[in-house]
């Protein structure tokens, strides 16, 4: 049986940046110098994902320099979550969250970077991942820190933060063998592309002033655009996920709660993408709607409108790059040899 992947419906075009085989070239060069993949398995499975043509789709607009910066963040971050969800130490919620702890200390809000130390975290395997990051996040933070205001580097440490208690809270269910509620998944999974959306402000060099970042349609906006994106993500390594026992996708997810097959529970998720879409898509056209249009420095309005369309750049971009990585080969060695054979 051959999963079949429902059809997403989304009206704008996708675009792509003339950077993207430099940017490809660069963030594997990056991964490489730092030694975040530490063999040849994850050095290709990062080669086969192509996270600089996801970045290239989804930052269309941005300049070389703002387009290596935040497809070396993306590497360096999924790098770290394959860690987290792929290794014993996705199975292990107090040294998870030893480093964790250790990585957010490193995202200061004044944009410094303190000098090398051992770290606070004591396992083999702690110390091991804070040794090959940290020197990594670095070179991140010193690279972002001309971009941004201590206000912005607050708020993305803290949607970080927020992404590695859903990670906790992973390790904490593989550990005890629990299939979380819908309702709890989904209210979790949702903070994963937050810091990625952050980013786009990096590559505009334009800040959304707190006082609109707080506003509910704001955040409607940002979290229809999360769902669609995330849960995307859920239907194409749903098979993956399946055959590593992994109960982290809303397709494993529902088809828990409901007890349907594999194929009835990608359709049914499938349409929950659809109907996120179709969220984001009205709110981007409406937003902002005339109150607030006539309430806002007119100076504001046109850096607004970028913004939007980096958001729907991030939508068509991750959709289209869905087709070319191979990030979610349900057939990859390290995969298969773990698993043993196909949920289907």
């Amino acid at each position: 049986m051959t999963l079949r992947m429902p059809q997403i419906r989304v009206d704008f075009a996708t675009e792509i940046s003339p950077f993207r085989d430099q940017v490809e070239v660069s963030t594997r060069a990056f991964v490489r110098r730092f030694g975040l993949v530490p063999d040849e398995v994850a050095r290709r499975h990062h080669e086969r994902s192509l996270l600089g043509t996801l970045m290239a789709r989804a930052y269309p607009h941005a300049d070389h320099t703002e387009l290596a910066l935040v497809t070396d963040w993306i590497s360096c971050m999924l790098v770290l979550d394959d860690q987290f969800d792929e290794t014993d130490l996705g199975k292990d919620p107090e040294r998870l969250r030893a480093v964790c702890r250790e990585v957010l200390g490193w995202l200061t809000p004044d944009g410094s970077v303190a000098d090398a130390s051992p770290g606070t975290a004591g396992h083999p395997a702690e110390h091991s991942v804070i040794t090959a990051f940290r020197p990594a996040f670095a070179d991140l933070w010193r690279r972002t820190r001309p971009y941004v205001s201590d206000t912005w580097r607050t708020r993305f440490a803290g949607h970080i933060g927020a992404f590695f208690d859903t990670c906790a809270w992973e390790a904490e269910n593989r550990l005890t063998g629990r299939t979380p509620e819908p309702a709890e998944y989904i209210a979790m999974r949702g903070r994963a592309l937050m810091p990625y959306l952050d980013l786009i402000e990096v590559t505009t060099h334009f800040e959304i002033p707190p006082e609109i970042y707080r506003l509910p349609v704001f955040t409607e906006l940002n979290q229809s655009l999360s769902d669609a994106d995330l849960w995307t993500n859920d239907l194409f390594s749903c098979e993956k996920e399946a055959l590593l026992g992994d109960p982290h996708n809303l397709v494993a997810v529902h088809r828990h709660a409901h007890g349907t097959g594999l194929q009835a529970a990608v359709d049914a998720v499938g349409e929950m993408v659809q109907d996120r879409v179709t969220t984001f898509t009205g709110l981007s056209r409406t937003f902002p709607d005339a109150a607030l249009r006539d309430s806002l420095d007119p100076s504001l309005l046109a850096p607004l409108a970028r913004h939007v369309t980096g958001l729907r750049s991030w939508l068509t971009g991750q959709l289209q790059w869905r087709y070319e990585t191979r990030r979610f080969d349900p057939t990859r060695p390290e995969v298969t040899s773990a698993a043993g054979a196909t949920p289907l």
